[in-house]
Formats: C-alpha cells, structure tokens, sequence
C-alpha cells in the first residue's frame, strides 16, 4: 500500500501572536465550562490557507512547486490577530477562534493557491476562505444549555488586540495524529520575495 501522509499549507505565528493566544486561552478557559471543550496548544496553531488531508506521498511531492507558483511575486505583508468568535455561531458553538484581520493580500495568498492546486487535481474548498486561529473544539454531546454558557463566555470574553506579525512565507506541514496531540513536521517552505 502506498505512504499516506496527513498534509496542510499554511502561515506561522510569531512569538507575540502565540503569548497572545495563550493568554486568550486562559481568560477563556476560567470563563467556559469544565470540561466541555478540548484546548489547541498554542505552539500548534497556524493560520491554515488549505487543508489537504491524507494523501498520497508522491502527491504531496508535488506541492512545493505550486506553493512556489502561488508565492511568485508577494511581498512580505502584516496580519493582526483581533477578537474572539465561535463556529458556526456563539448560540451552537462547536470550534472557539481568535479572528485574524481581513487583509487582501491574504485572500489573494489563498485564492492563488486554491487555483494553482485546483491546476494539478486538488478540488478547490467550497466554504469561503475565513481565516481564523483555532482555540479550542466543543466536546461531543455538550447540552445546550452549556453550549449557551460557552458562547456567552466568548462574546463576553474582553481581550486587547494582538500586535501585528509579519508573514514572509507559507508552509507545507506534515501532521501526525498522537494521543497527546498532532505534531508537525515542515516539508517544504515557500517564501515570499517579491
């Protein structure tokens, strides 16, 4: 049977993004309910700009040169990190997220990417491009009216605006699902020149 690898493509954080989530994370989770929701590591989130799932080995040998396509041309640019908001909403809250600022470039980043991965036989993603950086993720069977209190919890939560971090790159990531949590391994990194 042919390797399979768990592959994603997206941005870093910078150190102060992450101390920011931790605290986020923190003021949230003295807020929400015990138990009722699994916390993101911090040090593992990203700003994910595709997911690719489980793929064949030799598919995903074939990224690195349609991120390098994607990135032809982009200069560096600056994200913020601001606010906190619930999927699909704060009322049936199943994903926790820290919004990212809507900046063109970065729609632009995904929109290239989604088209040139399209190019090789990797159907583009049907929701709309929403960048955020997962929190945490609500636990199955939690009753409504702790689904309620967690999203009160949020909408309420008051955090400050996280400083500005430069993106200078997007990355391929290897996942590998562990008890204690996915690790990540960088494949290829393509950066951004222009």
């Amino acid at each position: 049977m042919a390797e399979v690898q768990r592959v994603f493509i997206a941005a870093g954080l910078s150190a102060d993004v992450r101390q920011w989530l931790r605290k986020a994370r923190a003021l949230l989770e003295e807020r929400v309910p015990s138990g009722c929701v699994r916390w993101t590591d911090p040090s593992g989130i990203h700003i994910t700009l595709k997911f690719l799932g489980e793929i064949p080995a030799r598919r995903a040998g074939e990224i690195p040169a349609v991120m390098d396509k994607a990135a032809q041309g982009l200069k560096p640019f600056t994200l913020a990190v601001e606010g906190l908001g619930c999927f699909p909403t704060t009322a049936r809250p199943r994903v926790i997220w820290a919004g990212v600022r809507r900046e063109p470039v970065l729609f632009d980043l995904q929109a290239r990417l989604e088209e040139e991965l399209e190019r090789i036989g990797f159907p583009r993603e049907r929701r709309a491009f929403s960048p955020h950086l997962t929190l945490g993720r609500v636990r199955e069977g939690v009753p409504d009216n702790r689904l309620a209190e967690i999203g009160r919890a949020v909408e309420t939560a008051s955090v400050e605006s996280a400083a500005g971090m430069d993106i200078g790159e997007m990355c391929l990531f290897k996942s590998v699902l562990r008890p204690g949590g996915a690790e990540y391994a960088v494949l290829h990194r393509a950066r951004f020149s222009g």
